[in-house]
């Protein structure tokens, strides 16, 4: 469902805003100083969209799972008497659409809880990570270089545009990495829970309108069945691919998984490097 995918490139996009507006509020001369003021700004709103994410992928599993096989799963959010009219409502509310809607007669119940808890230690130890990666290396490295610069007149055209790449570089550094943990949550709570699902089979891979080379090679893998409990989603920063649970033999892939299955056929093999130009040249005629 493409309104599931755009939801979530959304509450990527609110964490990227809300990122931009804590830099905004910083000049870069004092970036240095403000460092554990910013990383609370940034570890608050990855934690927020990232739970949002997640609420939103258990919404999406769940409907899909009882449009596929007629059964509601248990676990957060659901509430007993649900059916297909009442998992719609959840859905719609959390996308803020009205995409579909569905009888409103209950169910059959798995009670099964399917879902992994949301491991906080974990995400707000990979947030600190990401922040010290895109934000605190990056400003250590940008006053080292300041302090060789020596001084410099405030209104310097050079030292403005210097500045102003550097505060760039953080926004851009760090929405990437954010986006990547909040769209995370979600992904990795379908992931999870096609593991624990005894009616789930497997998920492919959705990409966006234009994937990099690798989300194309991995999207034209086709469904990745149960049975490969280690083939890793693989997302990177500024990706938006999800993770599309399968209920049924009978699933259809999308056009696009289809496309990119052949081209790596007719690709004929080679390293990753090798695919990387030659989907770049693909892909432009």
């Amino acid at each position: 469902m493409a309104v599931y995918q755009l939801a979530q490139e959304a509450l990527a996009g609110e964490f990227a805003a809300r990122w931009a507006e804590a830099l905004a509020a910083v000049e870069a001369r004092e970036v240095a100083g403000s460092l554990s003021e910013l990383e609370a700004a940034y570890a608050a709103a990855v934690r927020e969209s990232a739970a949002a994410s997640y609420a939103l992928s258990v919404a999406f599993y769940r409907l899909v799972r009882a449009l596929e096989t007629g059964r509601v799963i248990g676990g957060p959010g659901y509430r007993p008497g649900a059916s297909l009219g009442s998992l719609w409502s959840d859905f719609n509310t959390l996308t803020g659409t009205r995409t579909g809607s569905g009888p409103r007669t209950p169910l059959p119940v798995d009670v099964r809880n399917p879902f992994p808890a949301a491991d906080l230690e974990r995400e707000a130890k990979r947030a600190a990570e990401a922040f010290r990666h895109q934000v605190g290396d990056r400003v250590e490295r940008h006053e080292r270089e300041r302090a060789g610069r020596g001084s410099s007149a405030l209104d310097d055209a050079e030292l403005i545009a210097w500045e102003k790449e550097f505060l760039e570089s953080l926004k851009t550094g760090g929405s990437g990495a954010g986006g990547m943990l909040v769209q995370d949550a979600g992904r990795d709570a379908i992931h999870s829970a096609l593991q624990d699902d005894p009616g789930a089979i497997g998920y492919y891979r959705k990409t966006d309108a234009s994937p990099c080379y690798f989300c194309a090679l991995m999207a034209g893998r086709g469904a990745i069945y149960k049975s490969k409990r280690t083939a890793a989603f693989g997302a990177h920063p500024y990706c938006h691919c999800q993770a599309v649970p399968i209920f049924s033999r009978r699933y259809q892939l999308p056009a696009a998984n289809d496309r990119f299955s052949r081209m790596w056929r007719d690709f004929g093999g080679g390293s990753l490097a090798d695919w990387r130009t030659y989907y770049s040249k693909t892909t432009k005629t």
